[in-house]
């Protein structure tokens, strides 16, 4: 599957669903009806977060309570695509954790079995055990080869955060290979099953990071923001989520979503 090169790709690529709606390239909805998908990184009481990249376990609790009492249900990226296609994502959204941080596996797993839902960990094939480094700000923990595995075994999908995170954009095809497929590959044979998401580090992403992630084999990838030329399998919008999103302010972020992801994605 070949990825469009442009906005107008998702009208040419007709296709229609069951029930006679029209849908986008790959049988995926045309963009301005894309699911919510919702980007965490660390779920833990932390002194110190500069970048603003943890929720409290108390907080996230709130957090899939609302989504739960909102009728909605949590869902890993793999599944809420296979979802799309079908025309049966309805009522779903995507729940995506970067970095792989060890409170995901410590905090945020226990509450999404609470409520049977699931989620997504992109994860760095290179820094397993190792520390967010690369961040000016506290150091904290990631999960280790054998922490990963757990998480995959109790049913959250692992997906590739690339090798060392890095920006990709600018990158060489070289350096995108060692990132995006070097990434996939170790996964691969770390859990023993295929790597079917990639989610670009801190968002950054042009169209040959683009390519390297489709010729490497994954199905999707995450970005953050993205302009609406470049939203597709290979470029999926999220929308941040942190400590301050509570029910309130999540109900007017469901609202306000397919306007949110269009408005930055033309300043992206």
């Amino acid at each position: 599957m070949t990825e469009p090169d442009s906005a107008q790709a998702w009208d040419s690529a007709q296709a229609w669903d069951p029930a006679g709606r029209r849908r986008g390239f790959g049988g995926l909805p045309r963009p301005r009806y894309l699911p919510m998908i919702l980007m965490y990184h660390a779920v833990a009481e932390v002194t110190e977060d500069p970048n603003k990249l943890c929720v409290t376990p108390g907080r996230f609790a709130e957090q899939m309570r609302w989504l739960e009492r909102s009728g909605l249900r949590g869902v890993g990226v793999g599944a809420l695509v296979d979802a799309m296609r079908d025309g049966r994502e309805r009522g779903l959204v995507g729940i995506t954790f970067d970095d792989g941080y060890t409170s995901v596996l410590e905090a945020a797993l226990p509450e999404l079995q609470r409520r049977g839902f699931g989620a997504t960990a992109y994860v760095i094939s290179g820094r397993l055990g190792g520390t967010n480094d690369w961040d000016e700000g506290p150091s904290w923990s990631l999960m280790s080869a054998d922490e990963v595995g757990k998480l995959a075994a109790a049913g959250i999908e692992i997906g590739s955060h690339s090798a060392t995170h890095v920006r990709l954009a600018g990158l060489t095809a070289g350096q995108l290979a060692d990132e995006v497929g070097a990434s996939r590959t170790a996964l691969a044979a770390l859990l023993g099953t295929e790597i079917r998401g990639f989610c670009y580090p801190c968002g950054s992403m042009d169209a040959a990071a683009r390519r390297a992630v489709r010729d490497a084999g994954y199905d999707y990838a995450c970005a953050v923001e993205a302009p609406a030329a470049d939203v597709g399998l290979m470029a999926l919008p999220r929308i941040y989520v942190g400590q301050q999103d509570g029910a309130a302010r999540m109900a007017v972020k469901r609202r306000l979503y397919r306007s949110y992801i269009a408005y930055r994605g033309r300043r992206a």
